[in-house]
């Protein structure tokens, strides 16, 4: 009888270690694979100028990780875009993939911002990822950089 209790005793062990080693194991296979699932757009640089009846939002990016996201959208101050045009190696696009670096226009009509004013704003992508940017509010157009 004693020679069965330690062999119940030595199965229910091995079960309980076999369940933890499991867990671990999908735990850093998660862990890593959501790792190299990560993706961000970095702005660099925001301008914000007059146009036509509205104020026209240059943004430059690069975009680092690994993955591509699509860009679907820019707000200002609360505001959405009208039209949103996103430029990568002189190309118009709207998948970005890391590595790239480029820029994105946006007009929002009615919008009128003067030199000084502060602005908020971000870019949205349709994986539900956003980032932040705070323009430079002046009367022209700036450059990014390698354009």
């Amino acid at each position: 009888m004693r020679g069965a209790v330690v062999s119940i005793q030595v199965a229910i062990l091995m079960a309980v270690i076999l369940t933890i080693a499991i867990a671990v194991a999908g735990y850093l296979y998660t862990t890593f694979y959501s790792s190299l699932q990560y993706i961000y757009v970095a702005v660099t640089q925001a301008y914000a100028y007059p146009r036509d009846g509205g104020t026209e939002v240059k943004l430059c990016f690069m975009v680092g990780g690994s993955g591509g996201l699509k860009i679907v959208g820019v707000e200002l101050n609360g505001k959405e875009a009208s039209g949103v045009t996103v430029v990568v190696r002189g190309r118009e696009t709207s998948e970005v993939k890391a590595g790239d670096a480029g820029y994105v226009k946006a007009f929002f009509p009615g919008l009128q911002l003067a030199p000084g004013q502060m602005a908020v704003g971000r870019v949205v992508t349709l994986q539900g990822f956003s980032f932040l940017f705070t323009p430079q509010i002046s009367n022209t157009e700036g450059a990014c950089p390698g354009e």
